[in-house]
């Protein structure tokens, strides 16, 4: 709970092997799915091989910008994302429970360096 940002789940074993926490990397796997159930946490990124959580008990809701040359992660609301996906769930007839939105691209700095020039 007191974990901030967003943080691999290897990163996330180290750290509770160093507090002297035992547990198997098969108990922490299987842990992460239950405490993000119960809203503790939830998965942060997922573009990519670099999957990530982060606490979201207490915090409020948001999405995330990902560059995919750096991994810069931009952290954002925007309540128009929020009012379509209630319409588009009602259009369809679903009660919407939860959701993750990624936007991947270049960050401004990786850009610049992308530009032909």
């Amino acid at each position: 709970m007191a974990r901030q940002g967003h943080y691999p789940i290897d990163d996330l074993i180290a750290d509770l092997k160093r507090r002297g926490i035992r547990g198997s990397k098969a108990t922490v796997y299987r842990t992460l799915p239950l405490l993000a159930e119960a809203g503790i946490l939830q998965p942060a990124i997922v573009a990519g091989d670099d999957r990530s959580y982060e606490t979201t008990f207490g915090r409020h809701h948001h999405d995330h910008l990902l560059c995919r040359r750096c991994r810069r992660v931009v952290e954002f609301e925007f309540e128009a994302f929020e009012i379509l996906q209630r319409e588009v769930a009602a259009r369809y007839g679903f009660r919407l429970e939860s959701h993750h939105h990624e936007l991947v691209g270049l960050c401004p700095d990786c850009w610049a360096k992308e530009k032909p020039r």
